[in-house]
């Protein structure tokens, strides 16, 4: 306030403070963004640091072009064309994502979101009488978290996924999560890897059913436990299998036109290769199955009338008030076993 040619100091105070304000807040905003450009450079540093030590253990990884944006609160990494081929496999597994980036908060790197929309395609090669293997998904999106030990853990949501081995299977949408150890496993009884998938609305081409040709949904979670070599593919099973190695099966869940089933056991690899394994569990809804074998002439009617009888009165209520029967599932000898029942010839893998 001016009087008489002189001014009160007082009214500046606030202005002074103002500009001290701003010019903290300029140098804290200056300072975030020198650490900001300094992490992404790390980043894309470290990207290619990180492919060129995969190299050495003979996983390629490769991307036409890279990129980090998002400032100033997420680092977003874009990778377009990456390709991963894993060559201590022979024939080499093959991941090709055409658009694919990752961001996380500049100041939490150990989880990280992940986007692919235009999809991701994966390949094993056949060899002899193995068909090409392939996988396919219109979009994919997840999450990856590195604990505190190194560990690591992938969820993946796929949609519209095509999954081929010498005939396309179409699934509506699947999620997938991927566990790896912090360490690789030193014994037959420690887990080189864990894999859960939840599969919804999986297509039946050409597969005669009593119920129908889509599977509403179908989980499992397995647990490969024991090292696994590299080389050719039918000797690193072998030497797995040779050293103990097993896989686990954990919390199977089927739901079929009515039909539901659950399942847990353990499978291993005989001599040639193929799977032995026993599992217990629980299938619900055995009217539907009677009901679809008659009405494809596969049962007659009074048949199924004495099978309802005799499979009542074994039957119990389940978790869901639903009538269940329990019973084991074998593989054994190529034959496969449903309690005392034999069901037929287990499907045969072919390694090369």
């Amino acid at each position: 306030m001016i009087e008489r040619g002189h001014y009160n100091p007082t009214m500046r105070r606030p202005t002074r403070l103002g500009l001290a304000v701003v010019a903290v807040l300029l140098v804290l905003l200056g300072a975030y963004t020198a650490y900001w450009l300094i992490v992404a450079r790390r980043i894309t540093d470290g990207v290619a640091d990180w492919a060129q030590t995969e190299r050495a253990e003979k996983i390629d990884v490769s991307w036409h072009s890279i990129g980090v944006a998002g400032f100033p609160f997420a680092c977003r990494v874009a990778l377009e064309n990456a390709v991963l081929r894993d060559g201590r496999l022979a024939p080499s597994p093959e991941l090709r994502i055409a658009a694919l980036s990752a961001s996380a908060r500049p100041w939490d790197f150990a989880s990280w979101r992940l986007m692919a929309p235009e999809g991701l395609s994966a390949v094993l090669a056949g060899g002899g009488e193995r068909p090409p293997l392939k996988l396919a998904a219109h979009t994919a999106a997840g999450a990856l978290t590195v604990d505190p030990e190194g560990g690591t853990s992938l969820w993946l949501n796929l949609q519209d996924v095509s999954v081929e081995a010498g005939e396309a299977v179409p699934i509506s949408s699947a999620d997938a999560w991927v566990i790896l150890p912090a360490k690789p496993p030193r014994s037959p009884t420690e887990p080189a890897l864990g894999v859960a998938l939840d599969l919804r609305q999986v297509g039946l081409p050409g597969m005669t059913s009593v119920l129908n040709d889509t599977i509403d949904e179908l989980a499992f979670g397995i647990t490969v436990k024991g090292a696994v070599s590299t080389g050719k593919l039918a000797q690193a099973v072998a030497e797995w299998r040779d050293a103990g190695g097993i896989v686990e099966l954990d919390n199977l869940r089927l739901n079929w036109g009515g039909v539901g089933a659950t399942a847990s056991g353990t499978i291993a690899l005989d001599r040639e290769l193929q799977p032995i394994g026993g599992f217990s569990g629980a299938i619900a809804g055995y009217d539907q199955i009677l009901t679809g074998m008659v009405q494809s002439g596969r049962m007659r009617a009074a048949d199924a009338g004495l099978a309802r009888l005799a499979l009542a009165m074994l039957a119990k209520a389940g978790p869901d008030g639903r009538p269940e029967i329990k019973t084991a599932f074998t593989i054994q000898n190529g034959q496969m076993f449903l309690g005392p029942a034999k069901l037929g010839k287990a499907p045969r893998i072919a390694w090369e």
